[in-house]
């Protein structure tokens, strides 16, 4: 069964040699349970067009798709490192992901998922990042 869920994304990133950033996000989405975890799918602005996000959990492993003017697709698993793409308008790029955590409470279509993860290129770290999506029923 589909539920309608307000969805609030808190990402922080850290690069090497500058500032902090953090950036908010609150949403409306739409959240399915199934046989083997979850489903949250929705959508986001961006400087080049909406983006449309599907976010997918089973057996302790999120993928996270993006679709829309950025195009990406992002695999979590605690202790794993997968390779990745990123495609934006300018072009692809191709790093490493390094999943630090993943944590997940829900009960129903309430709860937190929190991903820590590094991003690498050529062995080296570009930044260290959490992403936290807190949902609410609507």
């Amino acid at each position: 069964m589909k539920e309608d869920v307000s969805v609030r994304v808190c990402g922080v990133q850290r690069c090497p040699g500058a500032e902090e950033d953090v950036s908010e996000l609150v949403c409306e989405g739409v959240f399915k349970h199934t046989a083997d975890g979850w489903l949250l799918a929705y959508e986001e602005p961006s400087e080049a067009g909406t983006v449309k996000t599907l976010l997918r959990f089973a057996d302790s492993r999120v993928t996270l798709t993006r679709r829309g003017a950025v195009r990406s697709e992002m695999t979590f698993a605690a202790g794993e490192c997968h390779t990745i793409f990123y495609e934006l308008p300018l072009g692809r790029l191709t790093m490493e992901l390094h999943t630090d955590s993943v944590c997940a409470s829900f009960d129903g279509a309430c709860g937190t998922l929190e991903l820590c993860y590094r991003l690498t290129v050529r062995d080296e770290t570009v930044s260290e990042n959490r992403l936290a999506v807190t949902l609410a029923p609507r």
